[in-house]
């Protein structure tokens, strides 16, 4: 028995853009940015990557005060860093983190670089290459508003931290005046090569969404009613006004605001009223009745998400059993992202100039949780023994103790008096 290779169609292409200077991710090179419309244009889609984005930043670090600290010279927090890499990560399965430098070979700065901007520099005669290359239109979406110019591509160099690297880079820079810094650049496919992402075999299926969600549109605007024809019989009474008038009367006859209205037309004796004759063809009303289903269904699996999570209906309503078991399975899912996650952040705050940043080196994501009828120790997570040092602390009055609880770690009033009551016991 002989078996032959069935070999699927390349959804990325690359190949080196000498033009640009680039490896072209993509055919067109915009590959991360029709991802990017066929999500927001597929209902199904955008509520799975939106629940995959929360189930990978889960409830953020451990550590609150990690969390609250800022990163950048523009005031974004690490916990908006989070947000904003869970984001990319989910959509496209891979993220980006700009980093600068001290002259000390510390780390001063991290903040979120726009993934789809990005874009590996071409291979060299050795096939090899160092730098990325970022323009915030690869994809020309937006020349209308502003031309492409290749003078507005910029150059870095990839996530290095070995001081004689930096050194060497600074060098090329002509000082640390012009020094752009670095890149890190994460794919799920691996290192430098662009990622895709774990939704890609339903990509199409999300395209097909949209379409038939334009369908169901067509539908309603045109009130239900199939396509056709209206033939008017030429009558030698008829004027070339008489006509234009009847067509732009039946133009604005159609669309969804003149359903059920009535439509008046005058006809004198002896003239052949107009006749509509419709297009005949298949009900296709039960096979698009079956896509609509099906494609949920597909898409949905591509996330090996529960359909209850993006608020669909399984039959049971949304029962606390069913929603916590989807909670802990999906935590199953997705924690090799958070732990990926967490090591990125490890490798930048390990390296942050100011140690105080994360004193415990504790940089655990805590799992998102079902909250309906949660116990305090469940939604505290691995903040529980810091909450019991403080409710100990006996250098501490209670309401220091209440203030911290409070705004620290968002535990309401009722439950501070009710700790602060037993601890008097």
């Amino acid at each position: 028995m002989k078996v032959s290779r069935l070999q699927s169609e390349k959804r990325v292409d690359t190949y080196n853009n000498r033009g640009l200077k680039i490896q072209a991710y993509g055919e067109f090179n915009d590959f991360p940015q029709r991802i990017a419309e066929i999500v927001e244009a597929s209902v199904t889609g955008n509520a799975c990557v939106s629940v995959y984005t929360k189930f990978i930043v889960g409830r953020g670090f451990a550590d609150a005060n990690f969390c609250n600290a800022v990163c950048d010279s523009k005031g974004m927090t690490v916990d908006a860093l989070l947000q904003a890499v869970g984001e990319d990560y989910a959509r496209f399965g891979g993220f980006a983190i700009h980093i600068n430098y001290n002259a000390l070979h510390e780390i001063v700065s991290a903040s979120h670089f726009p993934f789809e901007w990005l874009r590996f520099e071409q291979l060299d005669e050795n096939g090899q290459f160092n730098r990325l290359a970022a323009h915030p239109d690869w994809g020309r979406r937006y020349t209308k508003l502003r031309p492409f110019k290749q003078s507005d591509i910029e150059y870095f160099h990839f996530f290095n931290p070995d001081p004689e690297v930096i050194d060497s880079e600074v060098e090329e820079a002509g000082g640390w005046n012009g020094y752009k810094g670095q890149i890190l650049y994460f794919s799920n496919k691996g290192y430098k090569v662009y990622p895709t992402p774990v939704f890609e075999a339903a990509v199409t299926d999300m395209s097909n969404e949209e379409g038939l969600s334009n369908i169901t549109q067509r539908n309603v605007k045109h009130n239900f009613l199939p396509a056709g024809m209206i033939v008017d019989y030429d009558n030698t009474s008829n004027s070339d006004e008489q006509e234009k008038e009847t067509r732009e009367e039946i133009r604005e006859f159609q669309g969804d605001m003149n359903a059920g209205k009535l439509l008046y037309i005058n006809i004198k004796n002896g003239e052949q009223k107009p006749e509509f004759v419709p297009f005949v063809g298949k009900n296709f009303d039960k096979d698009f009745e079956q896509a609509e289903k099906k494609t949920p269904q597909i898409i949905g699996r591509a996330f090996s998400q529960p359909p209850i999570l993006r608020a669909e209906d399984v039959g049971a309503n949304f029962g606390a059993d069913l929603m916590r078991n989807a909670y802990d399975y999906y935590n199953s899912i997705t924690e090799s992202e958070r732990q990926i996650v967490s090591r990125v952040f490890k490798s930048i705050f390990d390296l942050w100039n100011d140690p105080t940043i994360n004193i415990e080196k504790n940089y655990d994501i805590v799992p998102k949780f079902y909250r309906v009828n949660a116990t305090l120790a469940e939604r505290l997570g691995a903040n529980v023994e810091k909450v019991l040092e403080i409710l100990g602390n006996a250098s501490m009055n209670e309401r220091a103790k209440s203030v911290i609880l409070s705004t620290v770690y968002g535990i309401e009033e009722d439950e501070i008096d009710k700790l602060l009551e037993g601890m008097r016991i």
